[in-house]
């Protein structure tokens, strides 16, 4: 991967370059962790690290045979979640969404779901926060894929599915519960999630190169389908280390923060079983808390440390990325945190 932290064609005032020992990191296992990147052929597209608010390590790698730059965007996965979880916050704040314990079906019309049923009539909104709707759902199960692309509206075929658990009792990684949420904050504030995020997070960041794909209905996929340059990324991380500050700004609610970031469940399948999970946010082993996404875009936070750190990739197998990265980030970069 090739070395950005210093070019002058991408300064970065939100970031400004600094130098791992002057932010009081061992440069020693960074150079390690680079060197068994490399030893290893680890197909990583960037690697950005800031510490006390500077970049300390920016590198980036090639996708398909073309050199990635600070200026290029990547498509996140599931990273896209956190802030979908972010918009749910700010919508119960502004009062448009009353509470966590809102239920789902009440910002749909009766005919709009299927099959509304007793246990779908107690799906909250912290249910599907939590991954924990009940409802009928495989991840990357063809039949869902198609309701993503070609459904009306992807929130309401998925709120009438069949319920295979009562709303709160089992944890089950679920984009449609995430789908759900977005359209929710479609519905009560009036703006796209995008147009909501622009307002409300991504333009206060100073972030405008910004993609975020949309279901039928224009409805942004509330699981997936955001791009984001990785400082950008960053950028969003480091407002959430500081508790939803950005240069003295109050951007989202301390408490929805705190909550948001704190383990409120265990995962109990899927990738990542035994580790925590907040509010569309990972709670890891690591400590600190993570946004997560296929094949390795994922970004660690680690308030007591000041660090953000950012991978995006495409590492293979997709199942074992994120054990991976924490391997990477455990070895060699919290070890050289002093």
């Amino acid at each position: 991967m090739d070395d950005f932290l210093e070019d002058p064609r991408f300064a970065d005032e939100a970031f400004p370059p600094s130098t791992p020992a002057a932010e009081s990191m061992d440069p020693a296992p960074l150079q390690a962790g680079l060197a068994a990147i490399e030893q290893r052929a680890l197909p990583l597209h960037g690697l950005l690290i800031v510490r006390r608010g500077r970049r300390v390590l920016e590198r980036h790698g090639a996708d398909q045979g073309r050199q990635l730059t600070p200026a290029d965007a990547r498509h996140l996965y599931s990273t896209t979640k956190t802030l979908t979880g972010t918009l749910v916050g700010l919508a119960i704040a502004d009062g448009c969404i009353p509470s966590l314990r809102a239920r789902a079906v009440e910002f749909f019309a009766s005919g709009e779901v299927e099959r509304r049923t007793p246990s779908i009539e107690r799906i909250r909104i912290e249910d599907l926060l939590t991954m924990r709707s009940g409802l009928d759902y495989e991840e990357g199960r063809e039949e869902n894929e198609r309701v993503f692309s070609s459904a009306a509206c992807a929130a309401t075929t998925f709120l009438s599915r069949p319920m295979v658990a009562e709303p709160g009792q089992r944890w089950n990684y679920s984009s449609a519960d995430s789908q759900i949420l977005a359209e929710v904050v479609r519905r009560t504030t009036g703006r796209t999630p995008l147009e909501y995020a622009r307002e409300r997070i991504l333009e206060p960041l100073a972030i405008r190169h910004v993609e975020w794909l949309a279901d039928t209905s224009g409805t942004q996929f509330g699981g997936r389908g955001l791009s984001l340059r990785p400082r950008d990324l960053a950028r969003f991380g480091w407002m959430l280390l500081s508790r939803g500050c950005w240069n003295d700004a109050q951007l989202v609610p301390t408490k929805w923060v705190e909550a948001a970031t704190h383990q409120q469940v265990v995962a109990t399948s899927g990738w990542s079983p035994g580790e925590g999970y907040g509010y569309h946010c990972w709670v890891p082993r690591l400590g600190g808390f993570a946004t997560r996404g296929y094949m390795g875009q994922v970004m660690y936070i680690f308030p007591d440390c000041e660090l953000v750190i950012v991978f995006t990739g495409a590492l293979v197998p997709p199942e074992r990325a994120d054990s991976l990265l924490d391997d990477l980030v455990r070895t060699f970069i919290l070890s050289a945190v002093e």
